[in-house]
């Protein structure tokens, strides 16, 4: 199963980077990368996106407010130059934090975690079913 992925960033740089790891690990799939913000908010809140790779600093608006607008349950990335980011990134929910520049190494540490935390919440649903059968 691929994970459906969304990317915001005001750097076209950092787009096209994020894009090109995500393209190159079997386990993603790129729906769409958003330098404006409000663009990548709308994908998230309309289209089967399961991870949003987001940047905090952008003109428009910062990426933890942006994630407040989330009205889907999405798997939040948090990917900032500034590590001191790292906790509010937790703290509002996150699943992780990459500092930039992004790696593959760094995208595959993700992707299991993601993969690690999606089938503990499938093995404690069959769990409970379990226990209330």
């Amino acid at each position: 199963m691929k994970l459906n992925v969304v990317v915001i960033d005001d750097s076209a740089l950092q787009l096209i980077l994020a894009s090109k790891l995500i393209q190159k690990n079997e386990q993603l799939n790129l729906v769409g990368a958003y330098a404006d913000p409000f663009l990548g908010l709308n994908a998230i809140n309309t289209e089967k996106v399961d991870v949003v790779l987001l940047d905090v600093e952008m003109p428009e608006i910062d990426g933890f407010s942006l994630q407040k607008l989330f009205k889907n349950s999405v798997h939040v990335i948090v990917n900032s130059t500034r590590a001191n980011f790292e906790l509010q990134a937790y703290v509002n929910g996150a699943i992780d934090f990459i500092q930039k520049p992004l790696t593959t190494e760094k995208i595959e540490k993700t992707v299991t975690r993601i993969m690690e935390f999606k089938r503990l919440v499938v093995s404690e649903r069959i769990a409970v079913n379990t226990l209330a059968s």
